[in-house]
């Protein structure tokens, strides 16, 4: 009688736990198609319609991609020529990448726009699913989660943006370093210069956790960068990047933006506290990466930290913040702003008049100061890294 009772009551369990299983199979996948769905509605119709036409970002990629190793890749009447050429019209939309990302493209100058277009995008979504599969820590259920209700991520794939493929170089580092190979990953990471504003205080980190080695794979990786550049675009290219860098014109939409340089303004004490900000920023990064021998958290943060602290900055670089909305969603401090700017909610309050998107830049700014409390509390008793 009892072993038919416990046998009963364990095919009872088994019964019970296998369709749980298969729930969890089918609720998943429906929750990320239906983030997924939502998000690209929501960027092809409200925050970029049209511009999963071509009509985006990628005709300043595609300008570069057909001028490198010219003498025009940085002037203006050159680029507006190519976007004529390419859709008869033009997006004032500048090459703003250093001259050997452009030299990258040249395949995709090489074809017809639409047709360079359609694979620039196929290599974008392939980059964030790379990135979704790659990024250590969370389960991956909860990763593709988060990964297809983040707008941000989707607004910068149709937008042509090349911040996705950041995300690739940095989980691609994250697991070099994992594999024992820091070297390699501090060569992988030199590739995000592309967008060197947003990732300016990965450096810290390195420095921090004084590994050396991946140090000496970013010096590698960045004079091998300078190096095509000199030969694609000639010895007086820096300064006429420069140019391009201070025309006011790559910068409209200030209010709008997800940095400090948009909540905190440009008055009279406007860009001392953004200094200032920047500074506490970069110090507690510093003591955050000292107190801990993981590489991943204090790269999130970094990231955080470097689209806060960019002086130019849109809603598709806030895809940037995926890494520390999957450490953080479980986290006990950084909890709820993470959750919070999973949700489409505080990007719709970022295209809002002011002061609107000022709520969404704090949300941001609480998850940088959750992040560091959550790390700071974790691992403050462990020793710091010596070496690396």
């Amino acid at each position: 009688m009892i072993a038919w009772f416990f046998s009963n009551l364990c095919a009872r369990l088994e019964v019970t736990l296998n369709y749980r299983i298969r729930l969890q199979r089918f609720v998943v996948p429906s929750a990320c198609a239906v983030g997924a769905l939502l998000n690209i509605w929501l960027a092809c119709t409200v925050f970029l319609p049209g511009a999963w036409q071509g009509r985006n970002d990628f005709l300043g990629l595609y300008a570069g991609a057909r001028l490198v190793g010219g003498p025009d890749l940085y002037d203006h009447d050159a680029v507006r020529n190519v976007h004529l050429q390419s859709i008869g019209e033009t997006g004032e939309i500048p090459f703003v990448r250093p001259p050997c990302y452009a030299l990258f493209l040249r395949p995709l100058g090489l074809l017809p726009y639409r047709t360079a277009y359609a694979v620039w995008a196929t290599l974008l979504a392939a980059a964030l699913a790379g990135f979704t599969a790659l990024w250590p820590g969370a389960s991956s259920s909860a990763r593709w989660l988060i990964c297809c209700w983040s707008l941000p991520a989707f607004v910068s794939l149709f937008n042509g943006q090349d911040v996705l493929l950041l995300l690739l170089w940095t989980a691609l580092a994250a697991c070099l370093v994992r594999a024992g190979k820091p070297a390699a990953a501090g060569m992988v990471l030199t590739l995000c210069a592309s967008k060197f504003h947003l990732v300016a205080l990965v450096p810290i980190v390195i420095l921090a956790q004084r590994r050396w080695r991946m140090a000496g794979g970013v010096a590698v990786g960045g004079c091998v960068l300078l190096a095509l550049s000199f030969a694609a675009a000639g010895r007086s290219w820096p300064l006429r990047y420069y140019a391009v860098l201070t025309d006011g014109r790559i910068n409209p939409s200030v209010d709008h933006m997800p940095n400090l340089h948009s909540l905190l303004g440009v008055g009279r004490f406007g860009l001392p506290l953004q200094i200032a900000a920047g500074l506490v920023l970069a110090v507690g990064l510093f003591l955050v990466a000292r107190s801990t021998s993981d590489f991943a958290g204090p790269l999130a943060l970094a990231l955080v930290a470097g689209v806060l602290v960019g002086f130019h900055g849109y809603l598709s670089d806030a895809a940037l913040l995926l890494p520390a909305l999957i450490a953080f969603s479980t986290a006990d401090y950084a909890r709820l702003p993470a959750l919070a700017l999973i949700t489409p909610v505080p990007w719709f309050l970022l295209h809002l008049p002011r002061p609107l998107p000022a709520l969404t830049q704090l949300l941001i700014v609480t998850l940088a100061a959750a992040g560091f409390m959550w790390i700071w509390k974790r691992n403050k008793e462990s020793p710091p890294v010596r070496s690396g």
